[in-house]
């Protein structure tokens, strides 16, 4: 541990981590309170008045979110860029803390101190990970926020409106059908879809990225230094296995995008 404390702004960094981390948590659903219409005191309740907003908008028929489902549906979107924002500070923060902790595993002689610096730059980089898939989604639910809000409607309840609601845009979709509400679900529904094509590709392509650095990093340790040259060789093949992940996600969202009925009748089937 002395290694890192020797680091400068390690600590620093590591408590800054910390504390990210628990806003990350616990923060945002309470900031979002701090806004027009106020907030809500748990996810039950946001739920229930989704549900609410939810029958209203599809009654009306306009396909134009009124009032009753603007509220909690804005109170989600806030929610999502305050997560957002707390989540991009935190990867900026282990990016940071990435060099230092390579550095202290690098100059550690003996095996304890290596293992001590490698736990810490494994929780490191999973949480980095972590802080990159929040970052990611939550950006998805703040420009689609209705589509992202739907997942919290308790379609299972037994309230009978909603279940008629639900049963009425399950045959919509099913039949083809359109009408204002439908085709405005269906478009946030693409949006929602089309967001994280673009994210996706644009995180696969940075981590692609990231590997193709660390590998050419490698090829500059000399050879004898066989622990970094085998370690950097790890990093970039965990990079690329990530890459491919989003990679893939991406494709299944360029798919969802490109024909969004189907997979919105899917989500409706499941949810009720």
């Amino acid at each position: 541990m002395t290694l890192l404390v020797r680091q400068g702004s390690t600590p620093r960094l590591i408590a800054g981590a910390v504390l990210l981390v628990l806003a990350v948590a616990f923060v945002p659903f309470r900031l979002a309170s701090f806004g027009p219409g106020g907030g809500y005191p748990d996810v039950s309740t946001l739920g229930q008045s989704l549900s609410t907003g939810f029958v209203r908008f599809w009654s009306a028929g306009e396909g134009v979110v009124g009032p009753d489902l603007a509220r909690p549906v804005d109170y989600w979107a806030r929610f999502h860029v305050i997560k957002a924002v707390l989540a991009a500070l935190l990867l900026v923060v282990l990016v940071a803390l990435a060099p230092r902790l390579w550095a202290a595993y690098v100059h550690a002689e003996r095996l304890g101190r290596r293992l001590v610096v490698g736990t810490v730059g494994a929780v490191q980089a999973a949480l980095a990970v972590l802080a990159l898939l929040i970052l990611v989604a939550n950006i998805q639910g703040a420009i689609a926020p209705l589509s992202s809000a739907l997942g919290l409607i308790p379609f299972g309840s037994s309230n009978t409106d909603l279940a008629a609601t639900t049963a009425q845009v399950q045959r919509g979709l099913a039949d083809g059908g359109h009408s204002p509400a439908l085709d405005a679900l269906v478009r946030d529904f693409a949006a929602y879809h089309v967001a994280m094509s673009w994210l996706g590709g644009v995180v696969t392509v940075g981590l692609i990225a990231a590997a193709v650095l660390l590998w050419r990093r490698r090829a500059r340790v000399p050879r004898d230094e066989r622990r970094q040259r085998r370690t950097l060789v790890l990093m970039a093949l965990a990079v690329l296995a990530l890459a491919a992940f989003f990679g893939v996600v991406t494709a299944a969202n360029i798919s969802t995008a490109a024909n969004p009925a189907p997979a919105l009748l899917a989500f409706f089937q499941g949810g009720s």
